[in-house]
This record gives structure tokens, C-alpha cells and sequence, in this order.
């Protein structure tokens, strides 16, 4: 059975079941799937897997758990209550400067686009920490059973919905299912819940992308195939150009990269601030990667790493990455493990999750993440029941 708390092994399974669903051809737009990419991928996926093992070894002495408890710290309040104050003074003055928010905007027609709220770099820390905040709202809940953080946790929801960003309420969303997930036992009945309510978001999904841009304006878009089962709900459509139109554009420019490239500038400038990266650093896209459709334009995590170290440079950079990634997950799974690496693993099944459509580990929100977490949580840590 699939290990849904190890997240190469969820990596793994998301990536060959995109790599299916691809070769199934259901929609016209799809370009024919070439050797090179599914070599690629499914190295991808290797890659991960022996890193697995290999940092397994390392830690082939290390007592293991298998409910991790939380123990209480009088240090932890303060130091989100810090960041909650640091948020509300620099997000006040946000909304001072753009004089609105941006669903007002939307709502009452008032002056300028809802996407410019935001000062640039700033607003992605601000981002981070309200995430981060939510982060722990949701644990404290359902720890502790306090439904005050539960409210503090709605209210951070509510937030992105107030500025109109979907990737935001789906990032506080998904780290907060993973939360659940690796805090609590993995139950027959709750997997069954889990795929009822999936099949109900994808038909919700379906419901409102028809009412917002019209179900014939997207069977135009998607173009299925005579083969596709055109009796399932439009929300499977809708779910299924999503997941595979990112692979679809890496497939049709899988040939213009070497074999070995190093470019790490692509990725090193995301560590920088917006205003800086613009003065330092040239605009990217060296080998002139190109989209199948202008209208579907996300092209998974892949074109970074290609870009910066070519298609076998890149499998070594994501065995290192691998490395990491699995030593977090086994720092977890350590007794007398530190808290913070709970909301570190979240973050990162997050980034892998979202591997489908775009790079997150660059992403200077997802990485202020971490240094957040490791700020907050560095006092606390498990109490353990062994295996």
C-alpha cells in the first residue's frame, strides 16, 4: 500500500499517474508523448527513490516512531504573536499604499486591478507568514481541540480570499491536510472520505470553470479525443488538462535541452528580492522554451532544473534534492524529534505536490517558510511512542 506520509513515495506515485493519464491521449491538444520524456520522468522518479535509500542507510540506527506528541512550550505563543503584529503593521500599510482590497475592487469597481495589491518582495513575506500562521492555527486545533484557533486558522483562510489569489488559499489548504495526515493514523473509512470529497471539488471544479468561461468555450479549449468518456462529470475534463497540459509543454521542448548545462543563476536568483533580481540578473528562458497553447502556460517544476543543469545534471541535482528531502522525512520520524521539522515536511509535500505545475523550491515564500518554521519551533519538541 502506498505511504502516503512519505513524500517521494506520494512524489513517485503523483508522476507515473500523471505519465498514465498523459499517454492516454484524451484531449487533441496533447503533443505525442517521445521516449525522452518518459525516460526522463520515470528517471525523475528513480532519482528520488534511491536517494530514499541512501539516506535510509544513514540512518539505520536511529529509533524510529510511530505517533509523535507534541509537547507544550511557553516559548512558542510569544514568538507568533511577534510575527502575527510584524503582519498586521506591514499588511495595514499595504492597504494604506493601494488605498483598497483587492475583492473590493473586484466587487465595487473601485480604481486600479485587483492583482496589484502588494509591495514588491515584501507582500511574499507577508505571504509566508500568514501561511506559516496558518500553519500553526490548524495544528494547535486539531491538537488541542481549542476551537479559538480553529477561528484564528478561518480567519487566515480568509485572507487570499480577500486578495483573490487561489495559490495562496490552496497552499494554506494543502499544508494543512498534510498536517492532519501526519498527525494523525491513516484509517480505511477516512481514505474513502478523502476520494468522496475529491470527486465532489472536481465536480465542483467543473461547475464553476463552466460558469465562469462557459462549458462550450472549454471543450474548445481541451479538444478531447473521441476516446475520452465523455459521461464523466465536466469537472474530470477540466482536472485532467490541468494536470497534463504542464507535461504536454515540457514534452514539446524536452529535446532543446543538453545533457549537461550549468546555469545555476536561474535558480539562484529566486533567493533574491524581485527589485534586486531584476538589476542583477538576466532574463532566463536561454534555450527559448516554447508553449503548446498560449492560454495554458504552466509547465511544471522540470524547465528550472533543465535550464540550469540539463536533462542529466538535473537528475543529480534531484538526487541531492531527494537527499534533503529524506533527511527531513527521517528527522521526523526520529524519537525526541523537533517539532519544526512536522511544518518543514508540509511545506515540502506542498512543493512536491504542486511539482506537476510550477517549481515551488525556489520560491522565496515557500523558503521564508522555512526559516520561519525553524524560528518558531527551534524549543519544542516530541514525546514519543515507539513502534
Amino acid at each position: 500500500m502506498l505511504n502516503v506520509k512519505n513524500p517521494l513515495a506520494l512524489f513517485v506515485f503523483m508522476w507515473l499517474f500523471v505519465l498514465y493519464i498523459y499517454s492516454k491521449q484524451y484531449s487533441l491538444l496533447l503533443t505525442p508523448l517521445t521516449f525522452e520524456t518518459i525516460g526522463y520522468v520515470i528517471m525523475t522518479c528513480l532519482s528520488f527513490v534511491l536517494s530514499f535509500y541512501c539516506m535510509q542507510i544513514i540512518f539505520l540506527e536511529k529509533k524510529f516512531v510511530k505517533n509523535n506528541v507534541f509537547e507544550e512550550s511557553a516559548s512558542i505563543l510569544p514568538k507568533l504573536r511577534r510575527i502575527f503584529k510584524i503582519w498586521v503593521f506591514f499588511t495595514l500599510l499595504e492597504i494604506t499604499y493601494f488605498r483598497g482590497l483587492p475583492l473590493l475592487s473586484v466587487l465595487l469597481g473601485g480604481e486600479g486591478k485587483y492583482t496589484e495589491l502588494g509591495i514588491p518582495s515584501l507582500h511574499g513575506f507577508l505571504n509566508a507568514m500568514v501561511i506559516t500562521l496558518s500553519n500553526y492555527c490548524f495544528y494547535y486545533y486539531i491538537k488541542n481541540k481549542d476551537k479559538k484557533f480553529l477561528y484564528f486558522f478561518i480567519l487566515c483562510v480568509l485572507w487570499p480570499i480577500l486578495l483573490v489569489t487561489r495559490q495562496m488559499l490552496l497552499s494554506m489548504v494543502v499544508q494543512a491536510t498534510v498536517i492532519y495526515i501526519m498527525c494523525n493514523s491513516i484509517r480505511i473509512s477516512s481514505i474513502l472520505k478523502v476520494i468522496f470529497s475529491g470527486f465532489l471539488i472536481v465536480c465542483l471544479f467543473g461547475l464553476v470553470g463552466d460558469l465562469r468561461s462557459g462549458g462550450d468555450s472549454f471543450l474548445n479549449l481541451a479538444q478531447p479525443s473521441s476516446d475520452y468518456p465523455t459521461w464523466l462529470p465536466s469537472g474530470v475534463l477540466w482536472v485532467y488538462i490541468y494536470m497534463v497540459s504542464p507535461l504536454n509543454n515540457v514534452n514539446f521542448n524536452i529535446h532543446i535541452y543538453p545533457d549537461f548545462n550549468f546555469s545555476p543563476s536561474v535558480l539562484i536568483s529566486n533567493f533574491f528580492p524581485s527589485f534586486i533580481r531584476t538589476k542583477i540578473f538576466a532574463p532566463s528562458d536561454q534555450f527559448n522554451f516554447q508553449l503548446v497553447n498560449e492560454y495554458l502556460n504552466v509547465s511544471t517544476m522540470f524547465p528550472s532544473y533543465l535550464e540550469a543543469f540539463g536533462r542529466i545534471g538535473s537528475l543529480i541535482f534531484y538526487f541531492l534534492l531527494g537527499l534533503l528531502i529524506s533527511f527531513v522525512y527521517f528527522k521526523f520520524k526520529s524519537k525526541n524529534s523537533n517539532v519544526k521539522w512536522l511544518f518543514i515536511l508540509a511545506v515540502i509535500f506542498h512543493n512536491l505536490i504542486f511539482s506537476v505545475f510550477v517549481d515551488f523550491f525556489f520560491n522565496l515564500v515557500f523558503l521564508f517558510q522555512f526559516v520561519l518554521h525553524f524560528y518558531i519551533a527551534k524549543p519544542i519538541k516530541f514525546s514519543s511512542n515507539e513502534n
